[in-house]
């Protein structure tokens, strides 16, 4: 393929101008396909057999017949639904109706197309069929969206399978290797070489349809050709405040603070960051990935700005005090890895080791970003386990020495033995003062104080006596479970009887269990 452009250089009128042609109009899904096939320089449509359920029960010979005089019965096709009521602008029924891939042979054709048939439940004899022949060698397949399908923004959404060979993977679930590709309609930077004819076939079809809010099926076969199945007007959930130009520079604006963050710093150990919303205080579960302004800055003031490090200051870790947890961008929260990882490293751990460390768990999620919501079971080690030695074998394999193993492996005793200690653990002291919050609460609420001051002396407290003891027994308890694990993984316990001990925990969701199978369906409620 030739080296890709951006879209501003096709050649083709903006999606600005789309006003100034005359539109294609939309059909049902055979219709549609068929007032494209010849239109397009970039993508290609596949020939197509069509008939209404009533003409296949009227006159099913003739369409027969004309599958036989283009040879496609010594060739496998795919009998297509194209019902009325398919696709609107209203409402989407994709994957409603039934589809039948490699079809081969008169007898098949026929049992395919009343299996077709029989799933239209509209009983409306004008809903169609349609016959393809199958592609071959499909190298990549996929739905791309030509606004934002949730927020209404403008761009290219592309979401496509690069492995299976199949044209329906996508659509139908099939598989869970799926990549997602987003380019801002005026973005000025080339797509990638795979993606960019299918971008240009994208910007193609707003042009002749007039109308830039597409779903649109799509193939690519191995000799690079760019098919088209289906194109469809998207349901846009919501309609985007912003318009091109502003959305344009707020993306400058994000682009230029990834950037910074990922720059050195001289006060972070690793050379680059990550930014994720699964990872360490995971804001993807607890205030959702688009937050309210509210919840947003409630979430940062009590936990994410400060609080957070303090606490693991508190129990031995380096001292990131200075540093924000949640960079948000324009209301998206994203937790900066880097200052996470490096909050997870002992305190008295050599600056050397330190970054190796970092750079270290930052590469080692970028290989598996799976474990992003796992980071601390699967990525780092922030305590002492009973098969730490053996997990820590891995970092030889990365260009540890032997001497920095041990100690780091020294480290984390000591710090893990200063969180746990029976009498004198600093777990114990966050469980004592998370008791006095109750009283404080009771103390601020019955006072006179004015309602702004109410507010400030509530958060402060909640800062000092809620969040964080709370987190520093969150850190206990994520010591705990990697401690029972390793018991478990150096043959003291067996998993069942690991998993008898964690059901017998009397937690806040043990006692909702528990409630909800002994208490009336209104007295659980209350």
């Amino acid at each position: 393929m030739s080296k890709p452009h951006t879209l501003h250089a096709l050649g083709l009128p903006g999606v600005s101008d789309l006003s100034l042609h005359t539109p294609l109009q939309f059909g049902t899904k055979a219709e549609t396909l068929a007032r494209l096939e010849g239109r397009l320089v970039h993508g290609r449509v596949l020939p197509q057999v069509c008939t209404s359920v009533a003409q296949w029960r009227a006159e099913p010979q003739i369409i027969l017949d004309s599958i036989r005089q283009r040879g496609w019965f010594k060739l496998p096709v795919i009998v297509r639904s194209s019902a009325r009521s398919e696709d609107s602008s209203i409402e989407s029924q994709a994957g409603k109706f039934v589809s039948v891939p490699n079809v081969m042979g008169e007898q098949n054709l026929r049992a395919a197309m009343e299996e077709v048939i029989a799933s239209f439940d509209s009983g409306d004899d004008q809903d169609q069929i349609f016959i393809q022949p199958m592609l071959k060698d499909v190298q990549l397949s996929g739905v791309a969206f030509t606004r934002e399908p949730t927020t209404g923004s403008p761009h290219y959404v592309v979401n496509y399978d690069d492995r299976s060979g199949s044209t329906s993977s996508v659509t139908s679930g099939a598989t869970n290797k799926l990549r997602t590709y987003l380019y801002f309609k005026r973005a000025e930077v080339q797509a990638p070489d795979h993606l960019a004819q299918i971008l240009q076939a994208l910007h193609e079809l707003e042009v002749l349809f007039a109308f830039d809010r597409l779903d649109v099926e799509f193939a690519v076969t191995a000799n690079k050709d760019c098919f088209i199945l289906q194109v469809r007007p998207l349901i846009v959930r919501a309609e985007s405040q912003l318009d091109p130009h502003t959305h344009a520079e707020v993306l400058k604006l994000v682009q230029k603070r990834v950037v910074e963050a990922s720059k050195p710093h001289p006060y972070l150990y690793g050379d680059r960051t990550v930014l994720g919303v699964m990872p360490d205080w995971n804001p993807a579960e607890i205030i959702g990935v688009r937050p309210h302004p509210l919840a947003l800055s409630l979430y940062k003031e009590l936990v994410t700005d400060s609080i957070w490090a303090y606490q693991r200051d508190n129990y031995g870790y380096k001292n990131l005090r200075s540093f924000p947890l949640l960079l948000s961008f324009f209301g998206l929260p994203y937790i900066d890895v880097r200052v996470s990882f490096n909050s997870f490293i002992p305190a008295d751990v050599s600056p050397e080791l330190s970054n190796k460390l970092a750079n270290h768990y930052i590469n080692r999620l970028l290989t598996y970003p799976n474990y992003h919501d796992k980071v601390e079971f699967e990525i780092i080690y922030s305590c002492y386990t009973l098969d730490l030695p053996q997990r820590l074998e891995a970092l030889r394999e990365h260009d540890f020495e032997e001497h920095e193993i041990a100690s780091f492996a020294d480290s984390l005793r000591v710090l893990t033995n200063n969180i746990i200690g029976g009498e004198n653990g600093l777990w114990r002291k966050d469980a004592e003062r998370i008791k006095e919050l109750a009283s404080r609460l009771d103390a601020i609420r019955t006072s006179d104080l004015d309602a702004t001051s109410k507010i400030y002396w509530l958060i402060e407290d909640c800062k000092r006596y809620g969040t964080l003891p709370f987190a520093g027994l969150a850190r206990a308890g994520f010591i705990a479970v990697q401690l029972l694990k390793s018991l478990v993984s150096v043959g003291i316990l067996s998993n069942r009887e690991y998993d008898c001990f964690m059901n017998s925990l009397d937690t806040v969701s043990s006692r909702m269990a528990k409630d909800f199978a002994r208490l009336s369906r209104s007295a659980f409620l209350e």
